[in-house]
């Protein structure tokens, strides 16, 4: 499910070069209609349709008999959306949580799909105070303060409690701080001002690049800009999703997938600044209120992914931002971001 989102948009074309068979289910409720490269493959059987829909997903299932489930479709946007759209994140993203393991459920007792895989989120850690924060933490720190990183935690619990009672296999999969092309403007988001430039998306790579390409000077950032975040190129995500699911020794394992290497949000901005004003402007900026749920500590352990399943994220954020930023540059010009 979410098979047009933006972490698919890069896990999917891999399924396919390995030969697989895959079936996509999306509504294209956040951004509206749009296209991927990947729909012309042979192998690609796309089904328009509300993932919450559990007779949709059921006939989809049984009529395939799809072997994994990845359950990858969720309300989600810019931290501005968790506090605009609190309540619908979290009934919305339940709704489809149940349907999704209503159906597998069911696809299990059949006798023919093997496991249900959750994409996460970091935001399960919301509240974690050990850093870098390891799968176990969760056991022992304060659930999330947001609508969505709470019905996140509650997505991993489902797939426990499936495990648990219908021993229904699962892999949990939380991937931290995205960085690709891909992700456009949401049909939800408003726009709101950030010094003297209209920002419509709060995501801080595309936020960024945005202000600096309309000349802001100096650089508004949220908060102190003390903010760490793993910046992760998706390609390398993609890379690490497709490992857990495929990797028999996933089964019943949760995985943080993320670079080793951390930001802060002003090291980023800095980074950005000199990509597109060059070494020899000076770096300026101002601090504005910061959102609410913006957390200061999003620091991953990736220990686990490595040694279990070999997986690293190696890809930098200079090299990352080389695909990204032209993307951008393009998507501003088109008025899609």
């Amino acid at each position: 499910t979410g098979s047009h989102g933006f972490i698919m948009g890069y896990t999917i074309p891999i399924f396919l070069e390995q030969g697989h068979e895959v079936y996509g289910v999306d509504n294209f409720w956040k951004y509206g209609t749009l296209s991927r490269g990947f729909e012309k493959h042979p192998r690609f059987h796309f089904f328009e349709g509300d993932a919450k829909d559990v007779a949709f997903l059921r006939k989809i299932v049984f009529d395939n008999k799809i072997e994994i489930f990845i359950a990858a479709a969720a309300i989600i946007g810019g931290i501005s959306m968790f506090h605009k759209l609190a309540y619908f994140l979290l009934a919305e993203n339940e709704r489809i949580t149940c349907a999704a393991f209503d159906v597998c459920v069911e696809a299990k007792q059949a006798g023919f799909l093997e496991k249900v895989v959750v994409i996460s989120s970091s935001m399960v850690y919301e509240c974690c105070e050990s850093f870098p924060s390891k799968e176990a933490d969760l056991k022992s720190c304060p659930p999330p303060q947001s609508t969505y990183g709470f019905q996140k935690l509650a997505c991993e619990y489902f797939a426990k409690g499936a495990w648990e009672q219908h021993q229904l296999p699962y892999t949990i999969i939380r991937p931290f701080n995205a960085v690709g092309i891909g992700e456009q403007r949401a049909k939800t988001d408003a726009e709101v001002l950030s010094g003297n430039v209209k920002l419509a998306m709060s995501h801080v790579v595309p936020d960024l690049v945005q202000k600096i390409l309309k000349g802001q000077k100096p650089l508004h950032i949220l908060g102190a800009g003390n903010q760490k975040r793993h910046y992760t190129y998706a390609g390398d995500l993609a890379r690490g999703i497709v490992k857990c699911i495929m990797d028999p020794r996933s089964r019943n394992q949760d995985f943080n997938i993320s670079t080793a290497v951390g930001h802060t949000v002003l090291e980023l901005a800095e980074v950005i600044w000199k990509r597109l004003n060059g070494p020899d402007v000076p770096f300026e900026y101002v601090s504005d209120e910061p959102f609410q749920h913006d957390v200061q500590m999003r620091v991953p352990c990736v220990q686990k992914a490595k040694e279990v399943l070999g997986i690293q994220c190696t890809t930098t954020l200079e090299e990352a931002l080389e695909e990204v930023i032209p993307w951008i540059k393009d998507q501003v010009a088109l008025g899609t971001i």
